[in-house]
């Protein structure tokens, strides 16, 4: 029997997930949505896996099995193949890695692909057209393992002779004891800063939860009752929480793990409850139809959205995704589908079970592979910006040996020709003349102030940068003390790191404070990341500027968001090439050396 309200739960968890993936600074926490779906799922395997056991008392494993794959395994084929053409066409940035993502894909692991990869719907140069489907990983991973436990617990069952109630109370006590620990695991995770953002979001021990807590209501609410209340006030309010907490949370905001996916999977198992009492309640067929569309619109639409985005930034792009979105989502649905089912199409000369219908479903997988071939063939041996980035951070590397080939060479000259024989003779090694002359900067960056490099060190005097390509924050104070003693800090310290997200953004700025010397001059660059609009490396730097009187900061994240076009055809973090930017990076730049120097020194 079809529950009132659930296709409403699931047509809105998709729209908040669709805004998110294409409008990610409108709710940059809409993949809220996915929490949603996780609850839904959890609830309605289980419902079906306690139906039959009641009416059985087993599971039938090969019927779940292949309603799981036809369901499931023919859109992910389809998107496949789609995706691997159209790839074709696009910048071959996005064949990087892409044999690998599928491969992740068709083994149902993109989770631990990504996680594995330090990946995130924000923290990649290049996105991974399937970098959506480690939700279905994850799914899958659940199918697995409650059928097992469920088989495990009827095992028991027989053993010790348990009616319909015993195996319903032993399933209780797992599921919310999985529950538990799944949470336990997650807040340890967050807390300790120790596993990762990466793994708490994709992972297996973090995410199931949600699932689990489905699967334990549908066991709990088989024998209890909860008050009832109006479904529609049940849903609504699940709705204004789920758009708040998407407005107000993001990604890499701790409390997204520890407060906004437990408050969105506690309403969501209150709505689903209340959603029984809502026989009479109205449900438009329209939501009932868009349902039945959800799975598809999902599982294509990521793919599209990253590529076609790839090729044009202009508004022409969204009816474009839209009708491609739409026509996959047909052609799966009335005739891929249907061929993989063996079920007739009317509008096809091709029989269900024919020789030629098999074929192309038994061709699809082989298909795949061979166009992960071209792919693989075609494929960069890395990102054309991973390239510039190498090549900047080679570049700086050499300018540093010749600088101090050239040092020595000076020094030796000035000591004499003698000098290093003459053991007697106190010989000092000049280090670069620009570190010790008054006015001195010295410029720890990452891999976005390798762009500007050359022009600042050209246009400034005395101005060295010392940057390279995936920099975290955490090794800036290293960095300061090699400088030190290397006789190489200049008067003037900038830090312009924090790019590359970095879980403790203040107690990293703290030890780089405790590495620069007293009499330094100090000016904190703050970090601009145009994908996410992550902010919280740059307020870490505005509160301990406005702690440490003498820091001076330069405020790149705050002037680059009112000057999106220093990043257009670029990742929306770095702006290699883009003179104008160059030309503002060091104006915005000087005038913090000044602002510095009114402020003082270090005491």
């Amino acid at each position: 029997m079809r529950i009132k309200g659930l296709d409403t739960l699931r047509v809105f968890a998709i729209v908040v997930i669709l805004i998110y993936h294409f409008f990610d600074k409108i709710l940059p926490a809409g993949f809220l949505g996915v929490n949603i779906l996780f609850v839904l799922s959890g609830y309605l395997l289980m419902r079906n896996f306690l139906k039959e056991i009641n009416q059985t008392g087993h599971i039938h494993l090969g019927r779940f099995i292949n309603r799981r794959f036809i369901r499931i395994v023919p859109a992910i084929l389809l998107m496949l193949i789609i995706s691997l053409v159209f790839v074709q066409f696009v910048s071959t940035d996005y064949l990087v890695g892409l044999p690998q993502q599928v491969a992740a894909v068709l083994s149902f692991n993109t989770n631990w692909y990504e996680i594995l990869n330090g990946g995130s719907y924000e923290a990649q140069f290049i996105k991974h057209i399937f970098l959506h489907t480690w939700f279905l990983a994850l799914e899958i991973h659940f199918y697995i393992l409650m059928p097992v436990l469920i088989l495990a617990i009827l095992q028991v069952a027989k053993k010790k002779a348990l009616d319909f109630k015993g195996i319903k109370i032993y399933l209780k006590r797992l599921l919310l004891a999985l529950t538990l620990i799944s949470y336990l695991i997650l807040y340890i995770g967050v807390l300790t800063g120790k596993l990762g953002t990466s793994f708490n979001y994709f992972s297996d021990f973090t995410r199931m939860n949600s699932l689990f807590l489905g699967a334990f209501l549908a066991v709990f609410l088989e024998d209890h009752q909860i008050p009832r209340l109006s479904p529609a006030l049940a849903l609504g309010t699940l709705t204004v929480v789920t758009l708040i907490l998407s407005l107000l949370l993001n990604y890499n905001d701790q409390q997204t793990y520890l407060v906004g996916f437990f408050v969105i999977d506690i309403l969501t198992a209150f709505a689903i409850a209340q959603c029984l009492n809502a026989e009479h309640v109205y449900e438009p067929k329209l939501i009932t139809k868009l349902a039945s569309y959800t799975y598809g619109v999902y599982i294509f639409h990521y793919p599209f959205m990253v590529m076609v985005s790839s090729l044009t930034s202009s508004f022409i792009k969204y009816p474009i995704i839209l009708f491609l979105i739409i026509g996959a989502v047909i052609l799966n649905q009335k005739i891929w589908e249907p061929l993989f089912r063996g079920e007739e199409i009317a509008f096809l000369p091709l029989k269900p079970k024919s020789f030629r219908a098999r074929l192309l479903v038994l061709a699809s997988p082989f298909l795949i592979i061979a166009l992960s071939g071209l792919v693989r063939y075609r494929e960069p041996d890395m990102l054309s910006l991973e390239k510039q980035i190498w090549e900047k951070t080679v570049e700086g590397d050499v300018q540093k040996i010749e600088a101090d080939i050239n040092n020595l060479s000076q020094s030796v000259k000035m000591a004499g020709g003698d000098a290093l024989a003459d053991s007697n003779r106190d010989v000092k090694i000049l280090m670069p003349a620009d570190m010790h002359k008054k006015g001195s900067i010295s410029v720890i960056g990452d891999s976005v102030a390798l762009g500007p490099k050359n022009y600042l060190e050209s246009s400034v005097s005395n101005l060295s940068v010392d940057a390279k390509g995936s920099r975290l924050l955490e090794v800036g104070a290293d960095v300061i003390r090699e400088l030190r003693q290397q006789n190489q800090l200049g008067e003037y310290v900038v830090v312009a790191l924090g790019t590359n997200n970095q879980d403790s953004p203040k107690y990293y700025l703290k030890e780089i404070l405790k590495a620069i010397p007293a009499g330094r001059k100090v000016v904190f660059v703050t970090p601009y990341n145009g994908r996410d609009n992550l902010t919280y490396v740059a307020e870490a730097m505005r509160k301990i500027a406005k702690a440490n009187k003498y820091i001076a900061i330069m405020d790149w994240q705050a002037f680059s968001e009112k000057h999106p076009e220093f990043y257009e055809g670029t990742d929306k973090i770095h702006f290699y090439g883009k003179e104008d930017a160059y030309k503002a990076y060091k104006n915005l730049l000087m005038e913090a050396l000044q602002e510095a120097k009114k402020k003082g020194a270090k005491p």
